[in-house]
């Protein structure tokens, strides 16, 4: 793969249409408050601590491609909401480790199910024959951002 010519017009295209999907599902605005009071930011935040157990902010902010700022600012909301608490790292006390409180898995349970429901409105747009065939090429289209990724910090 990657040997034969791809025409400029195909990789026009593919731009055009990776950027109205990206607008369109991802773009929209990050503080936008879903259900539960918690906006789209602190939706990922409370999924990558569900998904990861205890994080530091360091490896928050690398899984959700945020900056470290912007990664406290949300915590510091989530916090307050007593969705997330910091703690001292059991293998080194200077870190601080975010984790999340029952209320914060009640909510991230709430705000997710709304998520995959709208998800699988998605899906049944596609003939139940093509489903597998959108899960597979979205997988290897993650795989192939991440290899461009790695490719552009090697030549920096």
């Amino acid at each position: 793969m990657g040997n034969e010519k791809i025409a400029s017009t195909q990789v026009e295209t593919f731009h055009q249409q990776m950027v109205e999907l990206v607008k369109k599902y991802q773009f929209r605005d990050r503080n936008q408050i879903l259900c539960c009071g918690i906006s789209v930011s602190q939706c990922y935040l409370l999924e990558a601590l569900h998904t990861h157990g205890p994080l530091t902010v360091n490896e928050v902010a690398q899984k959700m491609y945020l900056s470290i700022s912007t990664i406290t600012r949300i915590v510091d909301q989530l916090v307050k909401k007593d969705y997330v608490i910091r703690e001292e790292s059991a293998k080194d006390r200077r870190v601080r480790v975010l984790k999340l409180t029952g209320e914060g898995e009640a909510a991230f349970q709430a705000s997710w199910k709304n998520v995959f429901q709208s998800e699988k409105i998605i899906l049944e747009n596609f003939p139940p024959e093509h489903r597998e065939m959108l899960i597979q090429f979205l997988k290897m289209l993650n795989q192939a951002v991440d290899n461009w990724q790695f490719f552009c910090k090697r030549d920096s």
